[in-house]
């Protein structure tokens, strides 16, 4: 039996001022509740400080939609203090958040290796298959190596582990976000996992077929100075972090004539890209990390810091702004300026701050852009209220979102009076 731990959970409907799209905040809680074992190893946890509530933020949200729909969520050790750092919960349930794949794979805390350290972000493959990428950190303790871990879905089982090996981190690394390119759809044998180190400021490439990994140094993994203060709902704080967000485009980028990785540092305000053609090439990198730096290049600005962001079928990016805070996209066949981002929904409430974003095809072949919000500001200066609503799932209909086109539409950033742009040569 698992101990149910009371949540508070809402379900909102909030219509849009600009379409006639509507985005549903699916869930909201003041503080993430966990399902334990037993009672007795729930109080285990609170008096060893394993749970401790304040010490506890969500970061990213995936749906696995089959005949009992899951969203998971994963909480990072920042700290010590969360009692398991990948969970789901069920869209017709009020309970608290399950440990994934069981609360044993979380609960030595970075003492078995063999287990679940700290996990960031997490991707599906199309095979029923998730990858969770694990840090092997809490805080700034590297107890165990970075891994990616694959769990099919059906039945909860890990099918696949691979240890990533000391050349592949530094001191300071932190790998974050993976994203997933499948040569073989329906199969998932040929599968390369793109890895963002957001404080060792690379790229990382696995390739399954090959069971192998390299590394990519470049400048604009880094972050910007510029753009390292961050003010979210009209309060500061200062994170360098580099290379966060990752997608593949559907479709050559413009006038390219290849598919190309899109990529943006959490501190700055471009856009880059790179050809897959180049990062796949494993006997460039091998050698060399730091292998031909002209091939990275900048696409074009926003003049706005923005976090995670999603691509769908049709080619268009979404994204969330910080000033304002906006869900936007951009057609990728257009070039990347102010003019082609529009916006298409704007709450200075439930937007504080989208740091996992993902495009998910319902069973009915619909597509959804679902996202976590949770007001990173207050956890970064430790002032977060637990008695507030400080985390929000939300979803919307992608085609809703569009007006029911199949491009962006809709106000062009550029047209936003109450934006105010930095000069370029800043950027």
């Amino acid at each position: 039996m698992y101990l149910k731990i009371p949540l508070t959970l809402s379900i909102l409907l909030i219509l849009t001022s600009n379409t006639e799209a509507n985005v549903q905040i699916f869930k909201q809680w003041q503080q993430m509740d966990y399902y334990f074992p037993s009672p007795a190893i729930r109080q285990q946890a609170i008096n060893s400080g394993n749970y401790v509530p304040e010490n506890i933020i969500p970061i990213d949200v995936s749906v696995d939609y089959r005949d009992t729909t899951r969203v998971f969520i994963t909480m990072p050790r920042f700290t010590t203090g969360v009692p398991a750092s990948l969970g789901y919960t069920k869209s017709s349930s009020t309970y608290s958040i399950i440990p994934y794949p069981s609360y044993d794979w979380h609960s030595s805390h970075g003492k078995n290796c063999e287990g679940i350290t700290s996990v960031f972000r997490v991707a599906y493959d199309g095979c029923n298959q998730m990858w969770v990428l694990d840090t092997g950190k809490i805080g700034d303790i590297q107890y165990c190596q970075p891994q990616l871990l694959i769990f099919n879905l059906i039945t909860d089982k890990l099918v696949k582990r691979y240890r990533f090996n000391r050349n592949m981190y530094v001191d300071t690394s932190l790998f974050v976000t993976p994203i997933l390119d499948v040569a073989d759809p329906g199969r998932c044998t040929k599968v390369k996992a793109y890895i963002a180190d957001v404080t060792g400021f690379g790229l990382v490439v696995y390739d399954l077929e090959y069971n192998k990994a390299w590394r990519i140094n470049n400048k604009l993994l880094y972050p910007y100075p510029n753009y390292g203060k961050f003010t979210i709902a009209g309060e500061s704080f200062d994170l360098m972090d580099g290379l966060l967000a990752m997608t593949i485009t559907k479709a050559p980028l413009r006038q390219d004539t290849e598919r190309s990785l899109l990529f943006h540092a959490l501190a700055s305000a471009t856009e880059n890209s790179v050809p897959l053609r180049i990062i796949n090439n494993a006997t460039i990198w091998e050698n060399d990390a730091n292998a031909m730096p002209d091939e990275f290049k900048v696409i074009g600005t926003r003049g706005i810091q923005t976090g995670a962001q999603a691509m769908d079928k049709n080619g268009n990016l979404f994204f969330v702004l910080l000033n304002p805070l906006a869900i936007v996209c951009w057609d990728s066949s257009t070039s990347y300026k102010t003019d082609n981002i529009k916006i298409l929904y704007r709450n200075d409430e439930t937007l504080q701050f989208a740091s996992g974003m993902k495009v998910v095809t319902n069973l009915s072949g619909e597509e959804e852009l679902w996202l976590v919000t949770n007001r990173l500001q207050k956890y970064m200066s430790g002032s977060t209220n637990l008695s507030e609503t400080n985390f929000r799932i939300l979803v919307a209909s992608i085609r809703s979102l569009l007006n029911f086109k199949d491009k962006c539409n809709g106000s062009s950033l550029r047209n936003d009076q109450t934006i105010v742009f930095p000069d370029r040569n800043s950027i």
